[in-house]
C-alpha cells in the first residue's frame, strides 16, 4: 500500500509531512493518540476507539474542532487516498498544537491533528508459534495510564531494557508486585480454567481489543475476571498472553527466565486468537465503514 500522512486538513506523503518545532507534543510530550488496525480496507472497532480518545482529549482537556465522529471521514478518506484493500494500520495524534514554550497554556492555540496510513504490522510466525519472553519491569510512569498519551518514555525506556536483555517485552508492577500491564500491550492470565486481567482502572489502559477479546471469551464459554493479582500469582499461572491492536493476541511462555505453565504457548490462548481473527474480520466487515480503493 501506498503510505500516506494527513496534518491538520491536508494529506501528503509521509516524508514531505512536517510540525514545528514548538508544537507542544515534541516540546512537552502534551497530546494524546489512537492505533486503529484495518483488516482488507475498513477500520475495525474504530468506534470505541473514538470513544477512547475522546475520552483522552476531555481528561487533559485537550479541547480541538474535529470531535472522533468528525475524523472519521478523514481516516476513511485516508484509507481510500492509500488504494488499499490490505490489512493496515492508522495512527491518529492530537497534540495541544504549537506556540512559543511556556508550560502555561496560551489562550487560543490549535491544536495539531496529524495522522499515517502504514501496513499493518505483523507478529513473526517464529514468535507466535515459541510465545514471547519477558521480564518485570518497575511500573515508574503517571497514575493515569487509562489517558493514551504520547509521553511514553517509561514505556520505551522499559521495552529497550527487555529487548536488549534478550527479552521480547517488560511487564509493569508496582513497587508491592502487582502486576498492570505490558509495555504497549494488556495483560491476561489463565489459571484453574478461568481468564483473568487486572481491573481496568486509572493505573492501566483501557484496551480497545482488551475489550473485544472479552468477547470473543464468552463466545467459547471461558469465565472472565478482572481482580489484582501479584507477581507470585501470575507466576502460577496456567497460561499468559498480551494483546493490543498490532499483537491481537499473543502468548507468553516465561517471565524473568522462569516458565509459565509447560513453557509452550497454551490450547486457551491458541484458541482465543483463532477465534479473535475470525471475529475480527467478520466485525470490520460488518460494522465499520468501508475504505473504497481508486
Amino acid at each position: 500500500m501506498k503510505e500516506l500522512a494527513y496534518i491538520n486538513g491536508t494529506f501528503c506523503p509521509i516524508d514531505e509531512a512536517k510540525v514545528s518545532i514548538e508544537d507542544r507534543g515534541f516540546q512537552f510530550g502534551d497530546g494524546v493518540y489512537e492505533v486503529v488496525a484495518v483488516y482488507n480496507g475498513r477500520p475495525f472497532l474504530l468506534e470505541p476507539h473514538m470513544r477512547r480518545l475522546k475520552r483522552s482529549l476531555k481528561t487533559v482537556s485537550l479541547e480541538h474542532a474535529l470531535t472522533p465522529s468528525a475524523l472519521e471521514p478523514i481516516i476513511i478518506e485516508g484509507l481510500r487516498r492509500t488504494g488499499t484493500t490490505d490489512d493496515a494500520m492508522v495512527y491518529i495524534q492530537i497534540t495541544r498544537g504549537a506556540h512559543s514554550r511556556s508550560h502555561v497554556v496560551a489562550d487560543g492555540v490549535e491544536p495539531t491533528v496529524i495522522m499515517t496510513f502504514k501496513p499493518l504490522p505483523r507478529v513473526s510466525d517464529e514468535l507466535r508459534l515459541r510465545g514471547a519472553r519477558t521480564v518485570t519491569a518497575r511500573d515508574i510512569r503517571w497514575s493515569n495510564c487509562f489517558v493514551k498519551a504520547i509521553t511514553l518514555l517509561p514505556n520505551v525506556l522499559a521495552k529497550n531494557d527487555a529487548i536488549n536483555r534478550g527479552y521480547d517485552d517488560a511487564i509493569f508492577v508496582t513497587e508491592e508486585g502487582e502486576v498492570r500491564e505490558f509495555t504497549s500491550a494488556n495483560i491476561f492470565m489463565v489459571r484453574a480454567g478461568e481468564l483473568i486481567l487486572p481491573p481496568r482502572n486509572d493505573s492501566v489502559l483501557h484496551g480497545v481489543t482488551q475489550g473485544f477479546i472479552i468477547a470473543c471469551a464468552s463466545a467459547i464459554g471461558l469465565t472472565v475476571k478482572e481482580q489484582s493479582f501479584t507477581v507470585d500469582t501470575m507466576m502460577g499461572a496456567d497460561e499468559l498472553f498480551m494483546s493490543s491492536t498490532t499483537v491481537e493476541v499473543l502468548g507468553v511462555t516465561s517471565v524473568d527466565d522462569e516458565p509459565i505453565g509447560d513453557g509452550t504457548v497454551g490450547d486457551t490462548t491458541r484458541r482465543l486468537y483463532e477465534e479473535f481473527k475470525v471475529r475480527s474480520r467478520e466485525t470490520a466487515a460488518n460494522d465499520a465503514p468501508q475504505s473504497k480503493a481508486g
